[in-house]
């Protein structure tokens, strides 16, 4: 007799897997394994009913009777007939921190001689494979159920964030585990890189309390999603599934919005209809608050050092992406010229034609960013790339230099005193932020644009893809989110590079550098 035990946690409440596994009729339609499942006879708490599933190729049928044991919140079930010679288990529900623990334990043989050993062992993975998916397909229409309630009206059923963030670069993971255990000893680079592929998206953090200025509260999860940026280029159909599991993760949670942090925006620009088709939760890039921050810190940039933005040229490094693009639009409004750089000519063209439009500044286009940067007075670094793409010599003395990317388009080893270069898109938070891993950042009190698009977009209530797809950015939506960003305490971080403070004396020797030229 072969005995299987299988346990899951089902973020519901008893009543409702109890009502959601008693509709038998409805399984096929969810649960890919079951070809059919109907009732044939109903008597008070007991239930005859049919059932055919298909794994690997081999059918599998029965009927069964189930009877209901409310009292005990159990499901007794046992095949009257059917392919095995014997097939019988309970279903157990208790109650949990986290919703229901459900547990089924099995009872099976299959009867059949000369192959028995064989068969027994095969026939046990599939009906354990079975009733793992059954739980998995049960969770599953669970939350869609109480998401498509929430869309329906019922804004009880979902409240807090999901903060989606990934490693930069290989070093980064290696780092951020050593901080995790300093007495670590590392694999090889093909054992790690290799296990780190093949592991899946995991909740890294839960943030129970987020409390804004203003004192209204909310909470979140921060999920690591298992890939680096180079896997992008190789193999986006497997970043697209590692992105997909950490939304569920954050549907499994019960948040409201979840941002899609730093490379996964990228899944967000190009297959953002597809994604929404995958996931039932509100997805934001978070590329709005971003662009609104890299804008409020080159215009302060500005101030400090004494420059008139009307005067001064601009150019964007990947202008043609969802945050350049955004920067671009507002800085042709109130600048001299704007140069927008990017990788395809076609692209770079029906954005210069949109932006000549507004008739403010001069707009030019190029693919080559070392003759885009030369001669401006600022840059702004939007571009995606998973390795430094400007050198520090290509600017000129007294330039300010915003870099939005992670990785940095700039290497943080190359410096220059006579050039204000910093890390932008960044946010001043009123609750410190602790990820559980290292961000890249070097204050609790200093957070990620796009992190903070979800928190401020939890803290009003408005679960909704408010930065989605690509080129949607509005000049009204930067000023809108800003504003709530403030009315919450999120304001334009201080200047840092490197981990190290830009302080008075770094902007002083930058201004006598650009005045000596």
């Amino acid at each position: 007799m072969i005995q299987i035990k299988i346990s899951r946690v089902v973020n519901a409440s008893q009543w409702r897997v109890i009502r959601m596994l008693t509709k038998i009729w409805e399984f096929s339609q969810y649960v890919p394994t079951i070809v059919e499942a109907k009732v044939l006879e109903r008597t008070h708490n007991i239930v005859r009913t049919k059932w055919k599933i298909l794994m690997d190729d081999l059918p599998i049928n029965w009927v069964e009777e189930d009877t209901l044991d409310l009292r005990q919140n159990t499901i007794h079930f046992k095949a009257v007939e059917g392919d095995l010679k014997e097939f019988r288990g309970t279903w157990q529900f208790r109650d949990h921190p986290q919703g229901t623990e459900v547990t089924v334990n099995i009872y099976l043989s299959v009867g059949i001689p000369a192959i028995a050993d064989f068969a027994e062992d095969y026939v046990k993975k599939l009906v354990i494979k079975n009733f793992e998916l059954i739980l998995e397909s049960l969770e599953q229409r669970l939350i869609s159920k109480r998401y498509a309630s929430f869309k329906s009206g019922d804004k009880a059923k979902i409240a807090g964030f999901g903060v989606l963030g990934h490693f930069y670069n290989f070093n980064h993971m290696v780092q951020s585990f050593k901080m995790l255990n300093p007495n670590l000893k590392m694999p090889s680079y093909e054992f790690l890189g290799e296990l780190f592929r093949v592991t899946p998206s995991f909740l890294m953090h839960e943030m129970k309390e987020f409390k804004s200025k203003t004192g209204d509260t909310t909470h979140g999860t921060f999920i690591l999603c298992t890939f680096i940026p180079d896997m992008i280029a190789h193999d986006m159909e497997a970043v697209y599934s590692k992105v997909v599991r950490a939304c569920k993760l954050a549907e499994k949670s019960g948040v409201g919005v979840v941002a899609l942090g730093g490379f996964s925006s990228i899944i967000g620009e190009r297959l953002g209809k597809r994604i929404n088709e995958d996931v039932d939760i509100p997805i934001t890039t978070g590329n709005t608050f971003t662009a609104a921050m890299a804008v409020e810190g080159v215009k302060k940039a500005s101030q400090l050092l004494e420059k008139d933005l009307k005067g001064l040229k601009v150019t964007v490094v990947g202008g043609t992406g969802d945050i350049g693009s955004a920067c671009a639009r507002v800085l042709t409004e109130n600048t001299r010229q704007v140069t927008i750089t990017g990788k395809t000519g076609s692209t770079l063209r029906a954005l210069q034609g949109e932006l000549k439009k507004r008739r403010k500044a001069r707009i030019e286009a190029t693919t080559n960013n070392e003759k885009a940067v030369r001669d401006a007075d600022i840059v702004i670094a939007a571009a995606n790339s998973s390795s430094s793409i400007l050198n520090m010599e290509w600017f000129q003395p007294g330039a300010i230099v915003c870099d939005l990317a992670y990785p940095k388009s700039l290497s943080y080893k190359s410096t220059r005193k006579d050039v204000l270069v910093f890390s932008g898109g960044l946010a001043s938070v009123p609750t410190p932020i602790n990820t559980g891993v290292n961000i890249g950042i070097p204050s609790a009190d200093v957070c990620y644009g796009c992190f903070c698009e979800a928190i401020i977009l939890a803290l009003e209530h408005r679960f909704e893809n408010f930065s989605f797809g690509r080129g949607n950015i509005t000049l009204e939506k930067m000023d809108e989110i800003r504003e709530l960003g403030f009315k919450h305490g999120f304001e334009l971080a201080p200047f840092f590079w490197a981990h190290g403070l830009i302080k008075q004396n770094d902007l002083d020797a930058i201004k006598r550098a650009a005045r000596n030229v």
